[in-house]
């Protein structure tokens, strides 16, 4: 049980004067309750005393741990006798939670990026019914509390922490596999492949992680130059002794995500790439030991963008330096240049400069943890080309 995550929601309802918060999107369960719904059909709910009440699919109840949570109501799978009604049981267990009457519920109304869960397939998620039962079972008034959540999610507490680490740990054995197997004449997919497999193999029982899954985008030459986009896609590109291999790589592990990001080369790399990747990591370093808690966060942007400025390469860096994550691979704060979000100690967010030719993109991407003078980086990958 998260006792300072609980403490703080409880902090939070009273200062957003909310008699409970009741969610439904896989990431906002897992975040008020712990557990981290495989088909999206569960609900968490969280009263100003801080007790949790759980609705969870009977087919899900295996995957469950009930430490911290007050009541556990089971919703009963289908039968051939029926299709299943997911409303209707819903309301029915609804009915069943002891919030009171005419109160001021908080929900997810605003939530329109989700992270997949680990059923890709499908994301079931809260709208428009989900929020409508929970107004009339408790005759409530329903308030968009989108804003609260963020707010709570973007500083991490010690748990939360601990599995931000083991997540860098296991995409670390991804990205060590995929550097083994790294060669001329292997496509991009292919390398893909072997990065996302041993992250499946091996993540799964690491330290206890009953659920792991990589998401790898190995772009390379001229497919490198757009890595720089709001998407990256892996080819079947055959990979060139010579030229940049950037590799984009989203990794979850019970729910908590990473996000990396390593540029290789096959053979030796020429002087230009080893000077931008000086280039890079310096500008990192510039954000690693000289972040304050309580700058903005384009404070945080300039000191990184203000490095690569005085290089050649200025006008080559044409993105944002970062963005906060947790149980989602983005979510606030936004490190950008127009950014006057406020950092504070335990936020988790990335630090990814890049550079990009028109035959090329160099980019290294850390997850960092925020601390009052300076970061704890959690990302332990090494950065040679």
């Amino acid at each position: 049980m998260d006792l300072e995550k609980i403490s703080r929601i409880k902090e939070y309802l009273k200062k957003y004067e909310l008699d409970a918060l009741i969610v439904r999107n896989p990431e906002n369960v897992l975040y008020v309750s712990g557990y981290w719904p495989v088909t999206g059909w569960s609900l968490a709910a969280v009263n100003r005393e801080g007790e949790i009440f759980l609705i969870v699919p009977e087919s899900e109840l295996e995957h469950l741990d009930t430490d911290g949570i007050k009541e556990v109501k089971v919703l009963p799978g289908e039968t051939l006798e029926g299709v299943w009604q997911p409303y209707k049981l819903i309301r029915k267990k609804l009915e069943e939670l002891d919030l009171g009457k005419k109160i001021r519920i908080g929900v997810e109304q605003s939530f329109e990026t989700m992270a997949t869960n680990n059923v890709v397939g499908e994301l079931n998620y809260a709208s428009v019914p989900t929020f409508n039962l929970i107004k009339e079972v408790f005759d409530a008034e329903i308030v968009d509390a989108t804003k609260m959540i963020y707010e709570l999610r973007m500083v991490k507490t010690e748990l939360e922490l601990e599995k931000m680490r083991i997540v860098n740990e296991i995409a670390a054995k991804g990205l060590e596999a995929g550097r083994e197997k790294l060669s001329e004449g292997i496509t991009e997919a292919v390398l893909a492949s072997i990065i996302e497999s041993t992250i499946h193999s091996e993540g799964i029982g690491y330290k206890g992680v009953k659920r792991a899954r990589g998401f790898a985008f190995v772009m390379s030459g001229v497919n490198a130059s757009r890595a720089h986009y709001p998407y990256n896609i892996s080819s079947d590109k055959k990979i060139k002794r010579g030229e940049t291999v950037l590799i984009e790589l989203n990794v979850y592990a019970d729910g908590y995500w990473t996000d990396i990001t390593r540029t290789w080369c096959v053979g030796a790399p020429k002087q230009m790439y080893k000077d931008i990747r000086d280039i890079l990591v310096a500008a990192q370093e510039e954000v690693y030991t000289k972040f304050r808690e309580g700058m903005t966060a384009k404070e945080v942007d300039v000191l990184a963008r203000d490095y690569i400025k005085s290089t050649e390469y200025a006008k080559l860096f044409p993105h944002r330096l970062g963005h906060g994550i947790g149980v989602r691979i983005h979510e606030p704060p936004a490190l950008h240049p127009a950014s006057n979000e406020v950092m504070k100690m335990n936020v988790t967010h990335t630090v990814e400069p890049g550079i990009y030719g028109k035959d090329f993109g160099i980019r290294f991407e850390d997850v960092v943890r925020d601390l009052k003078k300076g970061v704890e980086v959690l990302t332990k990958i090494d950065k040679e080309l």
